[in-house]
C-alpha cells in the first residue's frame, strides 16, 4: 500500500490485495513490529524518575510489568530501558567530568 499526502489528508494512492495478511490477534506479539517499538513519552519521563531513584533495570521493568497487567504485553523489554537508562548517563556526565578528575588526581600527587 502507498499512501500520499494530498490536500492536507492522507490518500492511498496504490494498494495490492493479495498481499495482505491477517493482523496480530496476540498483544504480546505487537512490540515486535517496528511500528510499535519504542518507549511511549509519558512512560519514558516515568522510567527517568526511577533512573533518578537509582532503581535497576529489573525492578523498572517489574513495575511497568504491574502497570501493564503482565511483562508479556509491556510493549517493549529490558533492552530499551537499558538504552534508556545508557542514555540518560551519559547526558547526565558533563563534558569536564574528566578533565576535572584528572586535575584531581594530578592534586592527590
Amino acid at each position: 500500500m502507498v499512501v500520499k499526502l494530498v490536500d492536507g489528508h492522507w490518500e492511498v494512492v496504490y494498494y495490492v490485495g493479495e498481499h495482505n495478511h491477517k493482523l496480530v490477534d496476540k498483544p504480546s506479539l505487537k512490540k515486535y513490529l517496528r511500528s510499535h517499538q519504542g518507549i511511549p513519552p509519558e512512560e519514558r519521563a516515568l522510567l527517568t524518575h526511577l533512573h533518578n531513584c537509582n532503581l535497576t533495570i529489573g525492578r523498572m521493568m517489574h513495575i511497568m510489568s504491574d502497570f501493564y497487567g503482565t511483562e508479556v504485553i509491556v510493549p517493549y523489554g529490558t533492552k530499551h530501558i537499558t538504552n534508556l537508562k545508557t542514555m540518560l548517563n551519559k547526558d547526565a556526565t558533563k563534558e569536564g567530568d574528566m578533565i576535572e578528575t584528572v586535575a584531581y588526581f594530578k592534586d592527590q600527587q
